[in-house]
Parts: structure tokens; C-alpha cells; sequence
């Protein structure tokens, strides 16, 4: 299963719905706001297209994010797979 740590650039004062945006995905943890302007997540899915695809979500569907920032992936099972 792929991962992803993921760092989430927002509008400091839409944070509190942002998070309850995140809580409502599947696939999505998170682990707190940094800075005031950064949500720590960790994205969980079946594929790496399907990581990019809940990337692509937050950043366009939910109202104050201004960037989605993969800061580390792990796909290892995927290739040990080929």
C-alpha cells in the first residue's frame, strides 16, 4: 500500500474546517498544524494514481488550502509486485 507524508499549505483562518475536510477522507490522517500555516497528513491508498488523485481533491475541493506538498512516499510493496 502506498504512502505518502504530505505537507498541507493553508489559510491560517480556515484551518478548524480543513481539518474536518480531512477527517471525512479515507486514506487520510492527520498529525496536527505546524507554524499555524502547515496540516502534517499522512495520504494512505491502493496506488500511487490513487495517492495523486487524493493530492489533486484537497488541493482544488477544499476551501483554504493553498498547496499539497508530498515531503516523502513509500512504494516499495508496488515494485517488489513487478
Amino acid at each position: 500500500m502506498p504512502i505518502s507524508g504530505i505537507v498541507i499549505l493553508i489559510e491560517p483562518e480556515k484551518s478548524q474546517s480543513i481539518f474536518d475536510a480531512l477527517k471525512k477522507m479515507d486514506g487520510v490522517t492527520t498529525y496536527g498544524l505546524h507554524k499555524e500555516r502547515y496540516i502534517i497528513a499522512v495520504f494512505e491508498a491502493d496506488s500511487p494514481k490513487e495517492l495523486e488523485s487524493m493530492s489533486k481533491t484537497v488541493s482544488r475541493q477544499i476551501d483554504g488550502v493553498l498547496g499539497v506538498y508530498p515531503t516523502y512516499m513509500n512504494f516499495e510493496e508496488e515494485v517488489e509486485a513487478e
